[in-house]
């Protein structure tokens, strides 16, 4: 991965919770990082990789980035419900709209019958369920009032969990779950974010945008890649070129993290920040 710093971009992609922002509930992001992302939005294509839905994701990013947002959201595209859904700035109609979507899938495991079970199975126990088009989010009980690393807790006993309920009912060949440090997320196997980079790098290149797959020029940013993480796919380097801001693993040699002058590891929006300064897009 050496060369990460040779190639020019054309785009970048980012997990939210834990590399724009630091970890935990409602945080704010860093006072240095709306003006980076205009930087960058102003050269280059971005888009945002979370498992909200597209109207929590939007509403979340006007409210944080204010007036800025006007002029930065013809270059931004949202890949919401952790992969399942994208959408992209129409000219035409004045507004985003969804350029992509990968249904859940409902012929193996109905989607009536499985929120149904969630519901049995953890409604007493999660402080809110979410259910939406692509995804499932379990949200840990008392979320706004846990701290950091309790939430984090909540959600690897969640996982845990969740991971027993897919075996059960056999779910696991066709529904993956994933832990984002502030819910855990159920999603079709096909409806990853590691899709959303294929999405977004299909859509660039219908715009003419020179680049084919497996879409190295488009960066991406996540802080969660271990196993049953949400960003495990992300970064798996299935596509794009990966770059990991949060818990170091091992076993990925093609995964890239930050360093500093000093060779101390970074890690957060502040590796995030330190690397996108460092590097060259178009």
């Amino acid at each position: 991965m050496s060369d990460i710093f040779e190639r020019t971009y054309v785009a970048s992609m980012f997990d939210y919770d834990g590399t724009l922002i630091e970890r935990g509930y409602r945080m704010p992001l860093p006072d240095y990082m709306p003006a980076l992302l205009r930087e960058i939005s102003q050269k280059s294509y971005m888009a945002i990789c979370t498992a909200r839905p597209f109207p929590a994701a939007f509403k979340h990013a006007h409210d944080i980035l204010g007036d800025q947002f006007k002029d930065l959201k013809r270059k931004w595209v949202w890949i919401c419900e952790n992969g399942g859904a994208g959408y992209r700035y129409d000219e035409d109609a004045g507004d985003f709209k969804e350029f992509y979507r990968i249904a859940w899938p409902d012929a193996e495991v109905s989607y009536t019958y499985f929120q149904k079970l969630v519901t049995e199975r953890f409604g007493d126990i999660v402080h809110e369920i979410d259910f939406h088009d692509s995804v499932t989010i379990l949200r840990p009980k008392d979320l706004p009032i846990l701290s950091t690393e309790a939430i984090s807790e909540s959600c690897r006993m969640l996982e845990k969990m969740g991971l027993e309920f897919l075996r059960e009912y056999h779910f696991d060949e066709h529904i993956r779950l994933g832990n984002s440090n502030l819910g855990v997320i159920f999603y079709g196997k096909n409806a990853d974010k590691d899709q959303g980079i294929f999405e977004f790098g299909t859509y660039l290149s219908s715009l003419g945008i020179p680049l084919s797959e497996p879409f190295r020029e488009i960066i991406c940013f996540g802080d969660n890649p271990g196993p049953h993480g949400n960003d495990e796919h992300f970064l798996s380097g299935r596509y794009g070129t990966p770059v990991n801001v949060g818990d170091e693993i091992s076993n990925r040699p093609h995964l890239f993290s930050v360093f500093d002058e000093s060779g101390s590891r970074l890690i957060g929006p502040t590796a995030t920040a330190y690397l996108l300064r460092r590097l060259h897009f178009s």
